[in-house]
C-alpha cells in the first residue's frame, strides 16, 4: 500500500536538479521536432521568465491531476530526466511517456497543486524549488501526499520552457 502511496506522490510531483554543464535548448515548432541549438548565453532575470516559468509549471501541474502522458512527456527536453523515489530514473520522453501511460489501475489522481519557493538562474537555465501536494484515490481511499520538488528548466528557441530534470521527495 506504500508503495502504491509513493508512486501516487511521485508521479505526482516533479523535482529538477541542474546540472553544471550547459544545457540544450529544443526546437519547439510544429509536431515536437526536436532541434539542438547553442543556448551559452544566460537567461534573463525578471518578472517575464518568473511568469513564463509559473505558466509552464502549471500546465505541467494541470496534466498530471489528468495523467496526460503525451502531454506531460512533451514538457521535457528529449533526454530529460524525471527522477522517482525508490526507483530508478527515467531518462528521455520515450521512457517518461511509457511510465505516465501506465497508472497502476487502482490509482487515480484527484488533484496537483505545485508552488514555487524560489527561482535561481543558472546560465541558460531556471532551477524552480518548492513544494507539491497531490490527492490521489488509491484501492478507492483518498491518500493525501506532499513534499518538495526541483525543477530544471530550458528554454526553446521559440520561448517555450522544457524540463530538463525533474526531481520529486515525498514527505
Amino acid at each position: 500500500m506504500m508503495r502504491i502511496v509513493l508512486k501516487a506522490a511521485c508521479v505526482g510531483a516533479v523535482l529538477v536538479v541542474a546540472a553544471c554543464a550547459p544545457q540544450r535548448a529544443y526546437d519547439d515548432g510544429p509536431r515536437g521536432r526536436d532541434r539542438d541549438r547553442d543556448t551559452t548565453s544566460s537567461v534573463t532575470p525578471g518578472r517575464a521568465t518568473e511568469m513564463a516559468i509559473e505558466q509552464a509549471m502549471d500546465r505541467y501541474s494541470s496534466m498530471l491531476a489528468t495523467m496526460d502522458a503525451d502531454g506531460l512527456a512533451a514538457m521535457y527536453t528529449p533526454d530529460g530526466v524525471m527522477e522517482r523515489q525508490n526507483a530508478p530514473p527515467l531518462r528521455g520522453r520515450d521512457a517518461i511517456h511509457e511510465y505516465l501511460a501506465k497508472p497502476p489501475a487502482n490509482v487515480r489522481v484527484i488533484s496537483n497543486r505545485m508552488t514555487t519557493n524560489s527561482l535561481a538562474y543558472n546560465g541558460p537555465a531556471v532551477v524552480q524549488a518548492g513544494e507539491f501536494e497531490q490527492s490521489a484515490r488509491v484501492n478507492g481511499k483518498v491518500i493525501n501526499a506532499s513534499g518538495r520538488f526541483e525543477a530544471t528548466w530550458v528554454r526553446g528557441p521559440r520561448g517555450t520552457w522544457y524540463l530538463q530534470h525533474m526531481v520529486t521527495r515525498p514527505r
